[in-house]
């Protein structure tokens, strides 16, 4: 980090809301990136900037100013991921009222309550790597950890319970890459 951004920085934890604008200014582009790693371009921008209002809020909390493009990126990534996870949760919630606007609504809809179904059909061992993994966003080692489990067993266990999905969904046709005949989970 350049000496101007750490005194930028500086001054910024000490209350300059000037000062802090250029940091924006200055990491702007590292954290857009992080964000469009993960959402499409104006969801980006919107985790960008949310982003920023939490660093702002959390300066002093960054013990080491150095660290704090790394810091901010990684408030950048959760973010990020939170927002997807969001969807992801929104997309799968049975609860949820459905005004659909289009035809692909409506398959997209078709697609989460038969890929809801399908994945309640699953045994706990199984469903509970998939519901980790596609809808909580979890790493594999993490689940392993989480579980006691090696990773080589959940592996097996993810791949097993996505044959699975796809024996279960082949003949929904919504979900279906044309000519392909593979699923494609809307998740």
């Amino acid at each position: 980090m350049d000496s101007e951004l750490a005194e930028h920085l500086k001054l910024a934890r000490q209350g300059d809301i000037q000062a802090f604008g250029y940091v924006v200014t200055a990491l702007q582009p590292l954290v857009l990136a992080v964000c469009r790693r993960y959402l499409r371009p104006h969801e980006a921008e919107d985790a960008a900037q949310e982003t920023f209002l939490r660093a702002w809020s959390r300066l002093g909390e960054v013990r080491d100013l150095q660290a704090f493009p790394g810091w901010l990126s990684a408030v950048a990534r959760t973010l990020a991921l939170r927002s997807v996870r969001g969807k992801r949760a929104d997309l799968l919630d049975a609860d949820a009222p459905s005004r659909p606007d289009s035809a692909d609504e409506i398959e997209r809809g078709e697609a989460a309550h038969a890929i809801r179904r399908a994945i309640a059909e699953l045994k706990d061992g199984h469903k509970g790597v998939i519901e980790r993994h596609y809808l909580e966003g979890s790493k594999l080692e993490e689940i392993a950890a989480l579980l006691g489990l090696p990773l080589g067993t959940v592996k097996r266990r993810l791949f097993e319970a996505r044959e699975q999905l796809r024996a279960r969904l082949a003949g929904f046709n919504p979900a279906e890459k044309p000519g392909t005949g593979k699923i494609r989970f809307p998740l």
